[in-house]
């Protein structure tokens, strides 16, 4: 199933609630108030969906405007609002080039990326599939277990790299996280890594001692190479909805967060909160998770998005 279609499937609840909306539609008033409920139990936040049906009554549609006109308005207006968080990101991974044309990699050093978020989100498959990616455009990265007290999150991400045909590393049960980063980041440099992927533990963002731990690992890291980490990401469950801004403000106000990636895309009914954590938060989605398998992460694209919502 292509990326728009498995979209356009997962989201068929929240875009057939905006479809019997419009297909219902009477008065103006209730039309547009009606709009704003759908719009809501889709997950796009309050704020959001009053901006929406804002939109909608200022158009002042006619009585005998079409759905598809309504469908394509409505996919215009939420477009709007995330086009300027599209991300090339995956596209620089292909290439390991930065927008100026020039490598990645800094003055010959390894790109280092930190994967940070919270228990379940997706963060181990993630990072294999951007190995997948890398590894497939000529490049040697190193798969890094630097959730050193899970056993099962060390062996997950060992069959990955072996999986994906990758260089791995990991330490001894209940070694010091930042410990295994420093360490990476030498052995990348010997080996000739060009990056180097570090899967952290999984933090709850109320943990401030795992918290501590995480900004301890990119303060270790600084040691070695004063740029890194290059990229953090964070990774957001996409059936999380609302809940997300919190994990989204926590990280951002402790670690510091470059962009978000979005998984199990095509799992959930009410996809909207990611207009609403772009809204607020102002962050770009690098790309989003549309399953387990290895080519299971795609360019968030926000037309595409935007019509999977309203079913146009």
């Amino acid at each position: 199933m292509e990326i728009f279609e498995k979209i356009k499937f997962a989201l068929k609840k929240t875009s057939n609630q905006i479809a019997l909306c419009i297909s219902g539609r009477s008065g103006d008033h209730d039309f547009v108030q009606a709009m704003e409920e759908a719009l809501i139990m889709a997950d796009v936040g309050v704020v959001v969906a009053a901006e929406l049906s804002g939109k909608i009554a200022e158009k002042k549609f006619p009585k005998n405007t079409s759905s598809d006109e309504i469908k394509k308005f409505l996919a215009n207006e939420i477009a709007q609002l995330l086009l300027p968080y599209e991300s090339d990101f995956l596209q620089k991974l292909s290439t390991l080039q930065s927008s100026s044309g020039n490598n990645i990699a800094v003055a010959g050093r390894p790109y280092v990326m930190l994967m940070v978020g919270v228990n379940g989100n997706g963060k181990t498959t993630t990072l294999a599939k951007i190995a997948h990616i890398l590894k497939r455009s000529q490049h040697r990265p190193m798969l890094v277990a630097a959730d050193t007290f899970r056993a099962a999150a060390v062996e997950q991400l060992k069959y990955w790299a072996n999986y994906v045909g990758v260089d791995f590393l990991c330490a001894a049960d209940g070694a010091d996280a930042a410990g295994l980063v420093f360490q990476s980041i030498e052995e990348a440099n010997a080996n000739g890594n060009d990056v180097v992927l570090i899967d952290t533990a999984g933090r709850m963002q109320n943990r401030d001692d795992l918290l501590a731990e995480l900004e301890k690992i990119k303060r270790v890291m600084k040691k070695i190479d004063n740029t890194a980490p290059h990229i953090t990401i964070l990774v957001l469950d996409g059936i999380t909805g609302q809940a997300a801004h919190g994990q989204v403000e926590v990280f951002l106000n402790k670690v510091g967060v470059d962009g978000v990636v979005v998984t199990k895309l095509d799992g959930t009914a009410k996809g909207g909160a990611i207009i609403s954590l772009i809204r607020r938060h102002k962050i770009p989605v690098l790309a989003i998770g549309t399953g387990e398998g290895i080519e299971d992460l795609r360019h968030f694209n926000a037309m595409e998005y935007a019509e999977g919502i309203v079913g146009y």
